[in-house]
């Protein structure tokens, strides 16, 4: 019994394990950046129509956090990558790079990079190409619109759906063995 009301304890005073949530926006594009333990997912907001990305590139701070080379994308194929720079996802740098040889409807968009090491921000940074057509475009091509460059910093720590869980049985547990005694 002293061995169960200690591991109901320990879960009710476990230190929720979180995630950064970065809200930027430029003009009518906006970008929800969530970074948590060895994963980061964008998701891009803009006009309905109208709006491609072929390019996307995240920087967390430092060259400790570096690619696995997977990740995953809400439609398209991605190729991931690391140690880039952002204007052209190419080069060297300490970007996490994801490039598409055909550009993908901006709106409603998410991309999730995986990643080893911890981040060494917030802030973090975001870019990406805007395009007015799905074809591969840059500063200079004529369907660029212009480059998404924002940085921010988490403005909320969001606890991840699984630490909530373990909280509440750990409190119902709890709630339930107060109750037995005092009965």
């Amino acid at each position: 019994m002293a061995v169960l009301t200690c591991a109901v304890l320990a879960l009710a005073l476990a230190i929720p394990a979180s995630a950064d949530t970065i809200n930027l926006s430029q003009g009518p594009y906006s970008a929800v950046l969530t970074v948590n333990s060895g994963s980061a997912t964008l998701t891009l907001s803009g006009p309905a129509s109208g709006f491609f990305v072929n390019q996307v590139a995240v920087q967390l701070g430092g060259n400790s956090v570096t690619s696995t080379g997977t990740g995953s994308v809400s439609s398209g194929t991605w190729t991931f990558a690391n140690g880039q720079n952002s204007v052209n996802c190419s080069g060297s740098g300490n970007w996490l790079c994801a490039t598409s040889g055909t550009g993908q409807a901006g709106n409603g968009f998410s991309i999730t990079w995986n990643f080893t090491g911890t981040p060494a921000g917030p802030p973090f940074s975001v870019q990406f190409a805007i395009c007015s057509t799905s074809a591969p475009c840059g500063p200079g091509d004529a369907n660029f619109i212009t480059n998404f460059s924002q940085s921010g910093s988490g403005g909320s720590t969001v606890p991840e759906p699984g630490t909530l869980g373990l909280l509440g049985t750990g409190l119902v547990g709890l709630a339930g063995l107060l109750r037995r005694r005092f009965l």
